[in-house]
């Protein structure tokens, strides 16, 4: 099961509901049924307020709406993974055998492995970063966890801490030049 997110807009008189999942953006998804409900009341705005409330009338404005949501793609982001700069060279090539078998890393497999480390992941930091004062110790504890298969909510949730303390963190890290990011889609 996926978490999906109701978006509702409601402009001159219309309500439109959508749902959306967590790789949507919900900027461009409010944007995008502002427009189909601008393009709605161009197309029916006349019988609106004399509507009897049957749906059938509207089925031709299908057409409309999947061309405006890009068949349901429009707002889709692509995920960016951080990886430590360390791991990356052993994931790509990690990458490299899975496309030789004809397969794609997707979003699906980050959490099927997420409990499951790569043997590079066993690769670490010089301690000396933390004792020379670049790093703090929580600091260098979510480096390691950034090896291409936790998104940042995971990341954060397994350190314990808040999404948004984990993100400062991430920024801070691909600041000193330690990090990469992986899109996946």
């Amino acid at each position: 099961m996926q978490i999906f997110y109701l978006m509702l807009v409601f402009k001159e008189g219309v309500l439109l509901t959508a749902a959306a999942d967590k790789n949507d953006d919900s900027k461009i998804t409010h944007k995008a049924l502002s427009d189909i409900i601008e393009k709605f009341v161009e197309q029916y705005g006349d019988i609106i307020d004399s509507w009897s409330g049957d749906v059938r009338i509207f089925k031709v404005f299908e057409k409309v709406i999947d061309e405006i949501l890009e068949n349901g793609k429009i707002a889709e982001v692509s995920l960016k993974i951080p990886i430590l700069k360390i791991y990356k060279k052993d994931f790509i090539k990690s990458r490299a055998r899975l496309a030789k078998k004809g397969l794609i890393l997707s979003e699906e497999d980050l959490h099927q492995v997420s409990d499951k480390k790569p043997e590079w992941t066993s690769k670490k930091l010089p301690w000396q970063v933390i004792n020379q004062g670049f790093l703090n110790e929580n600091e260098y504890k979510i480096a390691h966890l950034a090896d291409g298969f936790h998104t940042i909510s995971d990341i954060a949730e397994e350190a314990g801490i808040p999404i948004i303390e984990a993100q400062k963190i991430i920024n801070s890290l691909d600041k000193l030049g330690l990090l990469k990011f992986i899109e996946i889609k």
